[in-house]
C-alpha cells in the first residue's frame, strides 16, 4: 500500500468517526511485509512470508473512550468500524484523564533517520535461505564439537500513517533484518558434574540495514565462541564478589530497568521507582537516555504513537532519576508533561565508558563474569533481584574457568548503586542496548 494513500485512509476515518459523533479520533494505519526463515542442518524448517494492513482507531465521546481495529480497509469496513467504535465509546465508562495531545506537541521532529535499505526488499527469498545454510555451515565448519540448533534470517518492511482529530497526519517507513544461529555442544567434561550435559548458546545480529549486520563470519564466530566456553563448566561456591555483566545480560537488565520507568507501570504504582524523581537511584557514573533521534536504529521514529514530536529525554542523570518517560494520558495522571513516549521503548540505552570490558575485567582479583541470566526472579515491581545465572569465573584479572548452576541475588537499587565501572563496547541489536557494567559486589549462591 502506497504511503499517500495509507495517509488518505487514516485521515478519512478520522473524518467519518467525526460525522458519526465522536469527539476526539485518532487513526493508525499500518502496512506489513515479513520474512522469515530457519534452517537445520541444511534443511528449511520454516518459511513464512507475509503481507498484511490493517487499521487501528480510537475514538471518544464525552471523555469515554473505545479502541478498536480491523485488517479490512474498504471504504463499506471502516464505516461500520467507525459506527460500531462510537456505539461502544458511549458504552464505556468516563476518565477525566483521556484526550489528545496538547497541539503544540503534535508534529514530526525535523531529522533525517535513514531508516529505509530498499536493498532488503531487492534481496531474494533464495538469498536469505542461502544466508542462513552459509551461517550454519560457517559454525560447523569452526569448531567440529558444535552442533546446530537451527539459523535463521528475518527481514521486513512496516509503513505507519497516523492522523488525528486535530488536523495532524504523519508517516514513517521502516526496514530491518536480521540474522540469529543458536548452537549447541555436548559437554564430554572427564567425569565432572556436567558429564554428558548439553550447552548451548546464540548470537544474532539485528539493524534497519542490511550493511548495519555484522558478517556472517562474525556471528557465527560469536556463537561458537559462546558455546565452547561453557564446557566443563563448574558450580561456583557461594560468596560476595564484583560481578560484570556482559552487553547481553546488561541490556537485559536495562530492559528491566526501562520497565520501570515507564509512566503506566508508575501510576498504577507497580514499579520500584515510583516518587523518586529527583533521587539518586544509581551510582554517580551512570546516565540512561531515551534518543529515538538515532539514525539507522530500530527504535528510531519522528513522532510517538499519539503523535506526539520525539526528543532526546535524559532519563538517569548522573544516576539522579530526571524522569519517567510517558504517554500524554500517563502524563496526565501523574500531573507532568509527556515525554513523547506513547507506543512503546524507542532507543533506550546507557552511555558507555572509555574503558574496554577487558581493562574492566583486569582491574578484578575475583570475581564473575555474567554471560547469561534466567527464570522469573527480576522483579522490578518490588524491586528485588534474583535470577539463575552462568558465565566465566575472574581469577587475577582473567577469564579463567566457566561457571553455571548458580543465582545472582541483590535489588535494583543494590545493583545500579554499586556500578562502579561501564565500559565502551555499547553495541545496538535492539530498541535497548547497553555496554558491559560492572556492579562492585553481589552475592553468588552455589554450592
Amino acid at each position: 500500500m502506497r504511503i499517500d494513500a495509507m495517509e488518505e485512509t487514516a485521515r478519512r476515518a478520522v473524518q467519518t468517526a467525526l460525522a458519526a459523533g465522536a469527539d476526539t479520533v485518532e487513526a493508525a494505519v499500518v502496512d506489513s511485509e515479513q520474512f522469515d526463515t530457519t534452517v537445520r542442518s541444511g534443511g528449511i524448517e520454516t518459511l513464512t512470508e507475509s503481507r498484511s494492513s490493517r487499521i487501528a482507531l480510537s475514538v471518544s465521546v464525552n471523555r469515554r473512550k473505545a479502541s478498536v481495529t480491523s485488517s479490512d480497509l474498504s471504504r463499506e469496513s471502516i464505516a461500520r468500524l467507525v459506527a460500531g467504535s462510537v456505539e461502544l465509546a458511549r458504552l464505556m465508562d468516563e476518565d477525566e484523564f483521556f484526550g489528545l495531545p496538547d497541539p503544540a506537541d503534535l508534529g514530526e521532529t525535523p531529522a533525517e533517520l535513514d531508516l529505509v535499505d530498499d536493498s532488503i526488499a531487492r534481496l531474494p527469498a533464495d538469498e536469505k535461505i542461502a544466508r542462513a545454510r552459509r551461517l550454519e555451515e560457517t559454525a560447523i565448519g569452526m569448531d567440529d564439537r558444535v552442533i546446530t540448533d537451527g539459523a535463521s534470517f528475518t527481514s521486513g518492511l512496516e509503513s505507519v500513517a497516523f492522523a488525528n482529530s486535530l488536523d495532524f497526519c504523519g508517516s514513517q517507513t521502516q526496514t530491518f533484518a536480521a540474522m540469529s544461529l543458536s548452537l549447541a555442544a555436548g559437554d564430554a567434561g572427564g567425569g565432572g558434574e556436567n558429564t554428558g550435559k548439553r550447552q548451548s548458546s546464540y548470537w544474532y545480529t539485528a539493524g534497519t540495514h542490511l550493511d548495519d549486520l555484522e558478517s556472517i563470519e562474525e556471528v557465527a564466530g560469536r556463537a561458537v565462541e559462546r558455546t565452547i566456553r561453557k564446557l566443563g563448566g563448574r558450580k561456583p561456591a557461594t560468596c560476595e564478589v564484583p560481578v560484570v555483566f556482559d552487553p547481553i545480560t546488561a541490556t537485559a537488565f536495562l530492559s528491566h530497568i526501562a520497565s520501570a520507568v515507564g509512566g503506566g507501570n508508575i501510576y498504577r504504582k507497580s514499579s520500584f521507582l515510583v516518587d523518586r524523581l529527583g533521587e539518586r537511584i544509581a551510582a554517580p557514573g551512570v546516565t540512561i537516555v531515551e534518543d529515538p533521534l538515532l539514525p539507522r536504529r530500530l527504535g528510531s521514529r519522528l513522532f510517538d504513537s499519539e503523535g506526539v514530536r520525539t526528543r532526546k529525554t535524559v532519563v538517569v542523570a548522573g544516576g539522579v532519576l530526571e524522569t519517567y518517560l510517558m504517554s500524554v494520558y500517563q502524563a496526565r495522571k501523574l500531573g507532568l508533561k509527556t515525554t513523547g513516549s506513547a507506543g512503546g521503548h524507542s532507543n533506550i540505552y546507557m552511555e558507555p565508558g572509555e574503558r574496554s570490558p577487558e581493562e574492566i575485567i583486569a582491574g578484578i582479583g575475583r570475581g564473575l563474569y555474567l554471560t547469561s541470566l534466567f527464570g522469573p526472579g527480576a522483579n522490578w515491581s518490588t524491586g528485588d533481584f534474583s535470577q539463575g545465572g552462568q558465565g566465566l569465573w575472574i581469577e587475577d584479572g582473567r577469564l579463567a574457568y566457566p561457571v553455571n548452576e548458580f543465582t545472582i541475588a541483590g535489588t535494583f537499587d543494590g545493583i545500579l548503586g554499586g556500578i562502579a565501572a561501564i565500559a565502551d563496547d555499547l553495541v545496538w541489536r535492539k530498541p535497548v542496548a547497553a555496554p558491559t557494567f560492572m556492579v562492585d559486589a553481589m552475592t553468588v549462591s552455589g554450592t
